[in-house]
């Protein structure tokens, strides 16, 4: 069983395509406190709004966790003054657990989450969507965004950043 932290992007796109039941049945699923509160909606091919309550599901199909003061300025520190990759305060949070949660895989499609795997060095705890629905058995049609190429791509200009940075 895949131990899973969730970005808001992955939780918006399981409820749009309708398959949060299915991978929550199969996976221990974690979601950080701040992308709890974002991942609130999404909309449909129709652009009708539907609404996520993971409040109601807290406990039950998820865990949801929050980092300490200290390892949010832990992970302030290793991204201040770098404008390469612009992390929100959810993925902030999502990768100050993942620096202390070794046995969990953080599941995101946000290119500067992804680069930012890259560049703390712990490209081994993250998984692309597709991947992730792939070890679930899961066949879908999905974009470029959700590809195993598209997160490893992203996860190399990750790591070339950090070595840029050691040849200064």
């Amino acid at each position: 069983m895949n131990i899973v932290l969730l970005d808001a992007d992955i939780i918006i796109d399981l409820h749009r395509l309708n398959l949060w039941k299915s991978l929550t049945k199969n996976n221990k699923i974690h979601i950080s406190s701040i992308i709890c509160q974002e991942a609130n909606y999404f909309d449909d091919t129709e652009g009708k709004r539907h609404f996520i309550d993971l409040a109601k599901e807290a406990g039950k199909t998820f865990i949801e966790i929050s980092a300490t003061l200290e390892q949010l300025a832990r992970i302030a520190k290793e991204f201040e003054g770098l404008y390469e990759i612009n992390l929100h305060s959810g993925e902030k949070e999502a990768l100050a657990l993942l620096l202390t949660r070794k046995e969990m895989l953080f599941c995101t499609c946000d290119k500067a989450a992804m680069k930012a795997l890259g560049f703390l060095g712990i490209s081994h705890q993250g998984i692309s969507f597709e991947k992730l629905l792939e070890r679930n058995g899961i066949k879908k049609k999905l974009g470029i965004k959700h590809s195993e190429s598209q997160f490893r791509q992203f996860i190399q200009e990750g790591v070339s950043i950090r070595l840029s940075m050691i040849k200064r």
